[in-house]
């Protein structure tokens, strides 16, 4: 859907901008019914929704709501809400503010302007960047696991991604009923060693089952794919933009650091998924006299070389299997 809604801003800005004062608009090829996109005279984006509600007041300094009256293809005037971006510079943000209150309107056609609203307040505090940005380990993190996600969601009639625990302090990264998966990403060229924090996390779940899915990436300028790109495939595999937003904002990346995080380009090397249980190398709390660990160890952070499990790792069409799993709710 971003891509549809980047490719209209795109023609628009072929055409040029308008007079002074005026707007050019045209029709994306995705959302709802009644929708146009704009650009002033200054190659500001604009979002007009067909609607003669009062605007509310938006919380947003940098989106402005009104309403506009418009002609267009010389047929009676319409009444538009215009939620428009006052800062070119946030220009690839706002297109995901679209997305996201396209996403809102299929739930709620019939009141536009509380569902901009709501969109508007939810992400006032995400259209700022809460600091410099994740790091690019970070990034690499949020990428692997996203990769999982999009497996599960495809896979998912409901396109669901609230089997992403992780950004919301589960203790695995992924899971659903008694299946559990832990993400580690690394960009070694060639080892398979992963680090984990903690004597629980490759713990599996009571009377479940745990798995390791390694993903290894390699950085490549100019190529590749980016984090806000795999969020892309995400919401057109049907997924809900506002929790894709919200789960991806939790895992430690806001909508006004995309911009940044598009920058990083990576090519997935190796996918792998080994079952974690008393074979795997690990460390669990069983590992300790009496279940717990020393007195005064308040930490543990190891390394996991994988190569010790090539042999267990799961064929494709058992990988196919376990994501089925992830993707169904238990009856």
């Amino acid at each position: 859907m971003i891509d549809e809604v980047r490719a209209t801003f795109a023609a628009l800005r072929e055409v040029g901008g308008p007079a002074p004062g005026a707007l050019t608009v045209r029709s994306p090829d995705v959302g709802p019914p009644g929708v146009l996109l704009g650009l002033d005279d200054e190659m500001r984006s604009h979002l007009l929704i067909s609607s003669d509600e009062p605007p509310p007041e938006s919380p947003v300094a940098a989106v402005s709501l009104g309403l506009r009256p418009l002609t267009v293809a010389a047929v009676a005037p319409v009444t538009y809400l215009d939620v428009a971006c006052l800062t070119t510079a946030l220009a690839e943000v706002f297109d995901h503010l679209i997305v996201a209150i396209f996403d809102r309107l299929t739930a709620a056609p019939d009141a536009p302007a509380r569902a901009v609203a709501a969109v508007l307040e939810e992400w006032r505090r995400l259209l700022v960047g809460p600091g410099p940005g994740p790091s690019r380990d970070r990034l690499v993190s949020i990428f692997g696991e996203l990769l999982v996600m999009l497996d599960v969601v495809r896979a998912d009639p409901s396109h669901r991604i609230d089997a992403w625990v992780g950004p919301h302090r589960g203790r695995h990264d992924v899971r659903r009923g008694s299946d559990a998966v832990e993400v580690k990403t690394t960009r070694a060229h060639t080892a398979r060693v992963v680090t984990v924090h903690g004597e629980d996390q490759l713990l599996e779940p009571e009377g479940g089952s745990l798995y390791l899915h390694l993903v290894r990436l390699e950085e490549v300028p100019g190529s590749g794919r980016s984090v806000p790109n795999l969020v892309d495939e995400l919401i057109a595999a049907g997924a809900s933009a506002h929790d894709v937003y919200q789960s991806v904002e939790a895992a430690g990346l806001a909508p006004a650091d995309y911009p940044a995080a598009g920058r990083l380009r990576l090519d997935v090397r190796e996918r792998l998924t080994v079952p974690v249980d008393d074979a795997t190398p690990r460390i669990v709390p069983a590992s300790f006299t009496g279940g717990v660990k020393p007195a005064g160890v308040i930490d543990l952070t190891y390394r996991v070389d994988l190569d010790h499990c090539l042999e267990r790792s799961l064929s494709e069409e058992s990988y196919g299997e376990l994501v089925a799993r992830l993707a169904v709710a238990p009856a």
